[in-house]
């Protein structure tokens, strides 16, 4: 979304506009106007809404999200951490096969260009396996961190039950993004405002509200 402001009658009137549709025009991207008032209302209510219903009934609310996540994460590190120590053994292996053609090399055992060749062909492949197993280290890390994440925004969420306005540190801290559908008059259908947290409880809080 693009920031839009205009002036009337000496007022600064804020307003948002479709990027896509400001960047590329009209044949690519309808316009998606709308007020900045009427939006901050609308991610300010969804916040305080969400913010009461953790305070009410905080430890089932956690409780869902895990149990939600559990099986998922669960599969996930399962499959990860087989992945990774299948990729870990073979880089040891690696090691092993060039060491033994190194040896057999000075023994005299293999011709040096073929040794070299050998040495090439493990070393780039354990290059690739050490890529391979870092970033799957790093996915088994942010499946671990998952819970704690959630605390944390339950946490911080809580800081704005009774806020008075929409702030940018309120935004920082808790959204990211913010998709605006479409206006009546070209879907025919009712707007949508889709408010994306940065973790995905507000999902079991959103269910839980519609109970």
């Amino acid at each position: 979304m693009k920031r839009n402001s205009v002036n009337h009658d000496g007022k600064l009137d804020l307003s948002f506009n479709s990027g896509n549709h400001v960047r590329l025009g009209k044949s690519f991207c309808f316009s998606h106007h709308i007020s900045a008032n009427v939006l901050e209302e609308i991610v300010l209510d969804d916040i305080r809404t969400m913010a009461q219903r953790i305070v009410i009934d905080e430890k089932n609310v956690r409780e869902d999200f895990i149990r939600n996540n559990t099986e998922l994460a669960d599969k996930t590190m399962k499959s990860t951490q087989k992945e990774l120590q299948a990729k870990q053994k073979r880089t040891e292996e690696l090691s092993r096969l060039m060491q033994l053609a190194y040896e057999d090399r000075l023994k005299g055992k293999m011709p040096e260009d073929i040794c070299i060749s050998f040495i090439h062909k493990y070393s780039e492949e354990q290059k690739r396996l050490e890529s391979e197993i870092e970033e799957l280290e790093t996915r088994l890390n942010e499946t671990n961190n998952k819970i704690q994440s959630a605390d944390d925004f339950m946490r911080n969420i809580k800081k704005y039950i009774e806020a008075p306005e929409l702030t940018c540190e309120m935004c920082y801290e808790l959204i990211e993004r913010i998709v605006v559908g479409e206006l009546l008059k070209i879907t025919g259908k009712e707007r949508k405002i889709d408010i994306v947290y940065k973790v995905d409880i507000a999902y079991v809080l959103r269910h839980k509200l519609k109970k």
